[in-house]
């Protein structure tokens, strides 16, 4: 492990004579590197990664499955039912499921279900449908070769199940209400909506339909929800209605650290688990507090497989009413954005919540500090058609540090969040 990961103090190395070069985490799925970051000679350079922790091992997956949250163990569970059905999320998701996967079949078959009976539903909700390739990528080669698995499709195969206490449609796919027992993959991460990913999110969105989605998503429907928000959240109460009532029987959610190894397994009741994972997640996830700077750099590593998650990596910045960045200052998102802009059928472009036709988000007189995009990988237009401004894209990193040295000079004060989309900045104030 990088020895950088394991330290909170002034991270920097001299490149090429001239520069100082920091690092950022970079492309999930695709190489999960560290991406090195050139900035000019004299500027001061400070990196803020998360707390983490070391991955569990093996032994410590089984151990999780051994000492379940709220419920039986799952070999407990499956004795007497028929069929099985596996929910996984998708790689917008940093989910490690093919460590996890065989730990949830070998629970099953030693309940009783034979292998033909166990079937592995892909979590997508409203994003597009996994191909050979990133299944493969998710599940693990054997995985595809063994099992029946079907991508989730938002807008048929469902069974409406009613409405919840909140006013929620209830559109489930067919496949998974099937099931006898019903059993969901998946990670935690934080999350503007639903206060953390994971749990009964893997059921709404993850395969629900897509006027469910809508619903629970919309902005004007008086649903109370925030960041690292569970108590009290009614976007995330709507959600954990909807999978009781598609009969989610457990789940096996995992915290990670910027490696994206293990460092907790949490198996059990879709609720109580989930509520012990989020414990996990705060601390693994916790940021040292960086006084005002004139630039971050925030990855938006986990989640940078599609490009519009990039939104994702002002999470350190929203975790804090502090501000981070004084009001001339500049926020850069990075992200790799390793299968292009992405596809959203609810939030992208023409979709039922999306932006299209809306204008940029970021006018010329937005308030507050700049907000810079840096990808590779999307050209102006793609950030367009999701209602951003393409004006404020480089797809060059060297161009984007010339406009970054001409507005903030010789002297300019960086902290680099490495990988943002899983760190909050609830940890010590640090100069």
């Amino acid at each position: 492990m990088p020895a950088f990961w394991l330290s909170q103090n002034i991270w920097v190395r001299k490149g090429g004579g001239s520069l100082e070069e920091g690092s950022i985490r970079w492309g999930c799925w695709y190489g999960d590197r560290d991406r090195r970051l050139l900035f000019p000679e004299g500027w001061r350079v400070r990196f803020f990664p998360p707390q983490g922790g070391p991955d569990i091992g093996e032994d410590g997956i089984a151990q999780a499955f051994a000492r379940p949250i709220g419920t039986g163990l799952l070999r407990d569970l499956a004795r007497g039912c028929r069929t099985a059905v596996i929910v996984v999320d998708d790689l917008t998701r940093p989910t490690p499921a093919f460590r996890l996967l065989p730990f949830v079949v070998r629970e099953l078959l030693a309940g009783g279900l034979s292998q033909d009976r166990i079937r592995i539903l892909l979590g997508v909700a409203a994003h597009h449908p996994m191909n050979r390739h990133q299944i493969i990528r998710k599940l693990g080669r054997a995985a595809i070769k063994d099992f029946w698995i079907q991508n989730h499709n938002p807008y048929e195969n469902l069974e409406n199940l009613g409405t919840t206490s909140l006013g929620t449609p209830v559109w489930i796919n067919r496949q998974f209400l099937r099931a006898d027992i019903k059993i969901a993959i998946g990670s935690l991460l934080p999350h503007g909506h639903s206060g953390f990913g994971g749990g009964s999110k893997l059921v709404l969105p993850g395969v629900a339909g897509i006027a469910t989605i809508e619903q629970n998503h919309r902005g004007d429907n008086g649903l109370r929800r925030g960041l690292n928000l569970l108590d009290g959240n009614q976007a995330r109460q709507d959600m954990e209605e909807a999978a009781r009532m598609a009969g989610l029987t457990a789940i096996v959610n995992v915290v990670l650290n910027p490696l994206r190894e293990i460092v907790g397994c949490f198996v059990g009741d879709p609720i109580e688990a989930h509520r012990a994972a989020a414990e996990s997640a705060r601390q693994v996830y916790r940021t040292s507090f960086p006084k005002e700077w004139d630039v971050v750099i925030a990855s938006a590593y986990p989640k940078d497989s599609e490009f519009y998650q990039w939104v994702n990596a002002l999470v350190p910045l929203k975790s804090t009413a502090e501000p981070i960045v004084h009001e001339q200052g500049t926020i850069v998102v990075a992200s790799a954005g390793s299968e292009g802009v992405g596809v959203h059928y609810l939030a992208g472009p023409g979709g039922p919540l999306g932006y299209l036709g809306n204008g940029p988000r970021y006018a010329d007189d937005h308030p507050g500090p700049e907000v810079l995009l840096y990808c590779p990988s999307v050209n102006h237009w793609d950030v367009e058609q999701w209602g951003w401004d393409g004006r404020r894209l480089y797809n060059n990193w060297n161009e984007l540090v010339r406009h970054l040295k001409q507005k903030h000079g010789k002297a300019a004060r960086v902290a680099i969040f490495p990988c943002a989309c899983q760190q909050l900045l609830t940890g010590d104030l640090v100069a």
